[in-house]
């Protein structure tokens, strides 16, 4: 049987916000940048590959075929993909084809998404593949499919050979996820909604076979932020992990995801470098420290961040920020301050995003409740666009200032230096 994925488009930065292009340094910023999907199409066909023969299409990198002769078209999607998703899915269902959808988006949004697909999977995919595929060769294809795995470590090792062979991607790190789930609810984040309330973690050693799959070299990017999470498991765990990578004889570049809730104890980030960490990617807007830190009067809490990045730099590991616009606590000030601060702290990669009310995250049902959400364009879901009514600004004052951070960041730091680290 053939299989054939589709990965489709989603409307970048720049397709969203041109204004930003009129500054030289972001010609080619983070914003633009293509990568591979997320784990999800890897671990289907590793989980097919030895049955049945697979394609792939990334929309974002290719055009789909849609004279495609596969059996079964699976498409996998987030929220800012959903509208292309569900095009992509007419005009296959058009041509006689059965095409099933999974994803972050379905998983939130099922009873939307089910109406498009001949049938959709509920979060964790790895419990229900096999199902599916067996289900739709016998002709008794369901419209849903849900199973949370209670151990992780029965996830195959994602197949990345499926991304060989396509030359448009601008940085090809190999993701590792470490756990699912959280019990903590940050107001943006969909990590409950989506794996549940409860910390699963894969087993060190079976981290460590992941990376010996196959000889260690270029970038690894931990996707799991919840791993640094101010959590008694989570620290005993991420210990255990990093000391593993440290006796690695050839040690990863490790990217890692982590906020001001990071710890920067010096034996930590030893610890850190000598596993080999050099990127710490560090989101602001949720966590207790930016929260106080971007508000006029939060100058503790500012020098407190400053310190936080400035350890992390004299350990060797560079800071990639992402500071969050338009939370209800911040005003009119927080484009100065974001700015005042990231220069200040030296800051030579960054990026900026505007509150994003996603699909059954908390602010997702405050807002509802609250009569603040503009639309449901889903393209328009990027964090580029603002989609609700803000507290403390106009929307045209909060997508000015979005803007304004943007070029003024960039008018002043040469994109070689801002992607030093990402480079091939």
């Amino acid at each position: 049987m053939r299989i054939t994925f589709i990965y489709p488009k989603f409307e970048k930065l720049l397709e969203s916000r041109l204004e930003i292009k009129s500054s030289e340094g972001a010609k080619k910023h983070l914003g633009d940048f293509s990568m591979p999907p997320a784990l999800g199409i890897p671990i289907m066909t590793a989980m097919s590959k030895a049955e049945h023969s697979i394609q792939l299409y990334d929309e974002n990198i290719e055009p789909i075929n849609y004279d495609d002769d596969a059996d079964l078209i699976a498409v996998s999607f987030f929220t800012p993909q959903a509208n292309f998703a569900y095009e992509v899915a007419k005009r296959f269902k058009a041509k006689g084809k059965t095409v099933i959808g999974g994803g972050m988006h379905p998983s939130l949004m099922p009873e939307e998404a089910v109406q498009y697909f001949d049938a959709i999977c509920i979060g964790e995919v790895e419990g229900v593949w096999n199902e599916m595929i067996d289900d739709f060769q016998k002709g008794k294809l369901k419209k849903t499919y849900q199973k949370e795995i209670p151990d992780i470590d029965i996830i195959p090792f994602p197949e990345r050979g499926i991304f060989t062979d396509r030359n448009n991607y601008d940085w090809e790190a190999k993701l590792i996820q470490t756990m699912r789930g959280c019990s903590f609810f940050c107001e943006n984040c969909i990590v409950p909604a989506e794996f549940g309330q409860k910390f699963r973690f894969k087993s060190v050693d079976k981290v460590i076979d992941e990376l010996n799959v196959s000889e260690i070299k270029g970038d690894y990017y931990l996707i799991d932020d919840t791993l640094f999470l101010p959590h008694r498991q989570c620290r005993d765990y991420r210990t255990k992990l990093f000391k593993a990578f440290a006796e690695l004889p050839t040690k990863p570049r490790i990217f890692m995801s982590g906020s001001l809730n990071t710890s920067y104890d010096p034996d930590f980030l030893k610890l850190l470098k000598d596993a080999g960490v050099i990127n710490l990617y560090l989101v602001t807007g949720c966590d207790p420290y930016s929260v106080k830190a971007f508000q006029k009067d939060g100058k503790q809490y500012f020098d407190y961040g400053l310190e936080f990045i400035d350890k992390y730099q004299q350990a060797g590991i560079e800071v990639y920020s992402s500071i969050g616009l338009g939370f209800d606590y911040q005003d009119k000030h927080v484009f100065d301050l974001t700015l005042d601060f990231i220069r200040k702290a030296k800051i030579k990669t960054s990026e900026f995003y505007i509150l994003t009310p996603f699909p059954q995250t908390p602010v997702w049902h405050q807002f509802r409740k609250e009569d603040r959400i503009l639309h449901y364009n889903w393209t328009k879901y990027n964090t580029a666009n603002v989609v609700f009514k803000p507290k403390n600004f106009t929307e045209q004052e909060l997508l000015d200032g979005y803007i304004h951070c943007w070029k003024e960041f960039y008018s002043d730091i040469s994109i070689e230096e801002s992607l030093s680290n990402f480079v091939k």
